[in-house]
């Protein structure tokens, strides 16, 4: 068996700094992060970049970003990375102490933050750390390693590894105090930037030549249900979440509001996440973001065994039908 020159061998302490580097945007800041000098931060990156055989990186206006090497690089590394500490925990030389990436999307916050903390954070050896963020936010993380199982309703074409799925009624609500919206006037939205569900809501209303105006925005849940509450406009939420909003917002069934379809939601994880190992804190997540009509399924078996066998896996789920 031939074996190729070591010198040309990449060391993972290299790969690591440099994903830290691109998710930062700054060597002084993975510096900081990683407890090393920037002059040495510097010197690892010359030495990956002569191993690679070009520049990784590009100057912005803020921080520095990565060139098309670069990002063709970030995508092995992270890669590499996750093998690197499956290898290390299967060793037994991982922490005691594993910490497990939880994703929640701001829309499911309110709702699932208690009930998520409640049930992930009963077993002694592992713990966990809670992301919340927007659809296309956690999407990304999942696909950088940096989440490990998430709920969300993600677009309907992105291909991600399905633990469970469903679908989620969509309601509009507005605050108690405001009278049925009569079409004398644009409906007032209230915005999720970079929202995947107002794209929906919008495409909607185009299409059926509602008039509307953006009145509000923001990407915090908590600032959308105050502008709700304070009569700035209409905001369309699954309807399990509206039903735990206070008082103050009802669901709006003014006639001029179409009727928003169901959105496919569900659980996912990311690249290389071993579900097996992690099977306590996978169910117990799945338990308490599941729609209550979702009846459980065995998901995580079926990924786990897809996943040991290397094939693709299995979409399993449950489609919600109410009356």
């Amino acid at each position: 068996m031939q074996f190729r020159n070591r010198q040309s061998d990449i060391p993972i302490a290299l790969y690591r700094t440099f994903v830290v580097i691109s998710e930062l945007g700054s060597f002084t800041k993975a510096a900081e992060e990683l407890k090393l000098t920037q002059s040495a931060i510097s010197v690892q990156m010359k030495r990956l970049q002569k191993l690679v055989g070009g520049g990784l990186f590009v100057k912005q206006a803020v921080g520095i970003g990565l060139s098309d090497l670069g990002l063709w690089v970030e995508e092995y590394a992270r890669r590499i990375l996750i093998l690197n500490d499956q290898v290390m925990a299967v060793a037994g030389r991982a922490s005691h102490e594993e910490t497990v990436y939880l994703g929640i999307q701001n829309v499911f916050a309110r709702k699932m933050l208690p009930d998520v903390l409640n049930a992930c954070s009963g077993d002694e050896n592992k713990s966990s750390q809670i992301i919340c963020g927007s659809a296309p936010y956690l999407t990304e993380k999942l696909r950088a390693g940096y989440v490990d199982l998430a709920v969300m309703l993600p677009l309907s074409e992105l291909r991600l590894n399905a633990l469970a799925e469903w679908t989620e009624k969509m309601v509009w609500v507005r605050a108690a105090h405001l009278q049925p919206l009569d079409g004398s006037h644009p409906v007032p939205i209230v915005h999720r930037e970079a929202g995947l569900i107002d794209r929906k809501v919008m495409k909607l209303l185009d299409q059926q030549g509602v008039p509307y105006r953006v009145a509000f925005g923001a990407t915090d849940m908590g600032t959308l249900v105050a502008a709700v509450e304070a009569g700035m406009g209409v905001l369309v939420v699954p309807e399990r979440v509206a039903l735990e909003l206070p008082d103050t917002v009802v669901i709006a069934e003014d006639r001029i509001l179409p009727r928003i379809p169901e959105i496919r939601g569900g659980v996912f994880y990311k690249e290389g996440f071993d579900l097996k190992r992690h099977r306590p804190m996978v169910d117990a997540f799945l338990s308490v973001v599941r729609p209550p009509h979702v009846k459980p399924t065995l998901a995580t078996r079926a990924a786990a065994r897809s996943q040991a066998s290397e094939r693709p896996l299995r979409r399993t789920g449950t489609n919600i039908h109410r009356s």
